[in-house]
């Protein structure tokens, strides 16, 4: 792979981390990992995710199927704000579970 997430990977692993220690039950079921594990993410230093910048290929993976892009990049594209407000509160509905 030609392109380098690693800086996506280590902002969203930073995010991720840090609502994992408020809300681990959330961040579980956002990436679709046990929660159990939740406690492996919240106690990462910052030393330990500097080590994510190794990692250049994306650790994301988006989870909605393609009629959903398709709506958002449609509402995105006519700067439509109250249709991009719907699409997202519809993914968190959405979401692995």
């Amino acid at each position: 792979m030609t392109y380098d997430f690693s800086q996506i990977n280590l902002q969203y692993l930073i995010l991720t981390r840090d609502l994992a220690r408020k809300d681990p039950v959330l961040v579980a079921k956002l990436l679709s990992v046990p929660e159990d594990m939740m406690h492996l993410l919240a106690s990462l230093s910052p030393t330990d995710l500097a080590h994510i910048a190794n990692i250049k290929v994306p650790l994301l993976i988006p989870h909605q199927d393609t009629w959903w892009w398709s709506r958002l990049f449609t509402a995105i594209r006519g700067g439509r704000k109250e249709e991009i407000l719907a699409i997202i509160d519809h993914a968190v509905l959405i979401m692995p579970g």
